[in-house]
């Protein structure tokens, strides 16, 4: 597979003080809710030693049709629907295309 149709999305979450354990539960249900035939490649959840109320996620797909169709679909967008009450803000994050993933220079 190369990496010239691969997307990505990167974001920061900022959950209300003390509830970032919660926020990352709801991102893994929601992870689950795609469904292992998604077209998701890879997901990753990580937090900041730093500031203990903040979550980096990173997520690489096989197209952005893929993200669009799992995003959009009645099962994840339930999930999502939680997420507002344990988010101190509004989410940021950008969009991507791949352009190297673990040895696959995107065509």
């Amino acid at each position: 597979m190369s990496g010239a149709n691969m997307f990505s999305v990167y974001g920061r979450m900022t959950a209300v003080s003390g509830r970032r354990d919660e926020l990352v539960a709801l991102l893994q249900e929601g992870f689950r809710a795609g469904g292992d035939d998604s077209g998701l490649l890879t997901y990753s959840i990580n937090t900041a030693p730093e500031d203990p109320d903040t979550i980096w996620m990173t997520q690489l797909w096989i197209d952005k049709a893929a993200h669009d169709a799992t995003t959009r679909s009645e099962a994840v967008a339930t999930v999502t629907r939680r997420l507002p009450p344990l988010l101190a803000k509004q989410p940021e994050g950008s969009y991507g295309h791949a352009v190297y993933v673990h040895g696959r220079t995107a065509e």
